[in-house]
C-alpha cells in the first residue's frame, strides 16, 4: 500500500499534470498551466465553435430534488489523486472525496450512472474524453482553468485546495511558511504544481531544492536533506494519515485560490441538457449548506 500510494501520488500529480489543482504542466488536450486568475465559472463563450449551448452556470433557487431522473450520465473519474478519487487496497473499488459527492449528488438529482460504474482513466484521456463527449461528466480533482473550459463546462468550486507547511516530528522551529520566507531552511518543492509557483514567487531562490515528484520532495526531509517541504494540504494530510510519510503539518494552509476543483460536464451534454450546470450547482450548494461537503473534507482531507 505504502509503494502504491507513493506512485499514485506521483501519477496524479506529474502525470500530464492536466487537471489535478497541483498539475500545472501541458498535455494531449490543454496546454496551459492553471491560472491565478482561473474561477471555477461555466464557459460561456465557446458554444458555437463546441457546437453546445453553454449553460449560465448561475446555481437554481428552486429545489432540484429530482432534477435530472430519467436522465443517464457516463461518469468519468481517476483513481490516481488520493483522497480525492483513488482505488481502496482491493485495487478495484473506487473511493474517495469526489467518489462520495457524486453519490450525494444522484441522491439529490436522481440521474442514473451509465452502465452503473464510473470509468476510471489517467487524467490526460479523461480530458480528452471530455473534450470530445466521450464522457458526459467528470470529477477528480478537476481544476478549472481559463484553457480548460475551451474545451469543456465547469460547475462551481466545491473545493478550494490551498498548500500548507511539512516538517519532520521532531522540528519545533519551523511554526508557519513565515519562518521559510527567512531562506534559514531548506525547501524542498516538486517542480511544475502550485506550492513551486509559490516558492519561485515568494521564497528565496538560494533555499528551494527542487525535486522531480513529491514523494522525493517528502523523503527529503524525512532523510534531513531538507528542513521542510510545502504541498496541497489534501494529499499531504492523507500521506500523514494513513501512514505514507512520518511527517507533520506546522501552520495554516495558505496560498488558496490557486486550485479550484470543480465538476466538468463535456459540451454535449450542456447542449442536451442545457440546465445541467445549475442543476449540479444547486445540489453543489445544497450540499454545502447542509454540511455535507464540509463532512467530506473532514473525513478525506484533514
Amino acid at each position: 500500500m505504502k509503494m502504491r500510494f507513493l506512485s499514485v501520488l506521483i501519477a496524479g500529480t506529474m502525470a500530464a499534470g492536466l487537471l489535478a489543482g497541483c498539475g500545472s504542466s501541458s498535455s494531449a488536450s490543454t496546454s496551459s498551466a492553471a491560472s491565478s486568475s482561473a474561477a471555477a465559472s461555466v464557459v460561456t463563450d465557446t458554444s458555437e465553435a463546441s457546437g453546445g449551448t453553454a449553460s449560465s452556470g448561475t446555481s437554481s433557487v428552486g429545489d432540484v430534488t429530482g432534477a435530472l431522473d430519467g436522465v443517464s450520465l457516463v461518469l468519468g473519474t481517476s483513481g490516481t489523486y488520493a483522497p480525492f478519487s483513488y482505488f481502496a487496497d482491493d485495487g478495484t473499488t473506487l473511493e474517495g472525496f469526489d467518489i462520495d459527492m457524486l453519490n450525494a449528488l444522484q441522491k439529490i438529482l436522481g440521474f442514473t450512472i451509465a452502465n452503473d460504474k464510473i470509468q476510471d482513466m489517467d487524467y490526460g484521456p479523461l480530458g480528452t474524453s471530455l473534450g470530445q463527449g466521450q464522457l458526459d461528466v467528470g470529477a477528480a480533482a478537476l481544476c478549472a482553468t481559463d484553457e480548460r473550459k475551451k474545451s469543456m463546462n465547469f460547475s462551481e468550486t466545491y473545493y478550494d485546495a490551498g498548500i500548507i507547511v511539512c516538517v519532520a516530528k521532531d522540528n519545533d522551529t519551523i511554526k508557519s511558511v513565515d519562518d521559510l520566507a527567512s531562506g534559514k531552511y531548506k525547501v524542498a518543492v516538486q517542480t511544475g504544481c502550485a506550492a513551486y509557483e509559490y516558492a519561485a514567487a515568494n521564497l528565496p531562490e538560494s533555499c528551494l531544492q527542487s525535486y522531480d515528484s513529491q514523494s522525493l520532495a517528502y523523503k527529503a526531509v524525512e532523510d534531513g536533506q531538507a528542513d521542510a517541504t510545502i504541498y496541497d494540504k489534501p494529499g499531504t494530510a492523507y500521506a500523514i494519515k494513513t501512514g505514507q510519510i512520518n511527517l507533520k503539518i506546522v501552520g495554516d494552509e495558505f496560498y488558496k485560490g490557486q486550485a479550484p476543483y470543480a465538476i466538468a460536464f463535456s459540451f454535449n451534454i450542456c447542449k442536451k441538457y442545457p440546465d445541467i450546470v445549475s442543476d449540479f450547482n444547486a445540489a453543489i450548494e445544497q450540499l454545502k449548506a447542509d454540511g455535507t461537503i464540509d463532512e467530506l473534507s473532514q473525513k478525506w482531507c484533514n
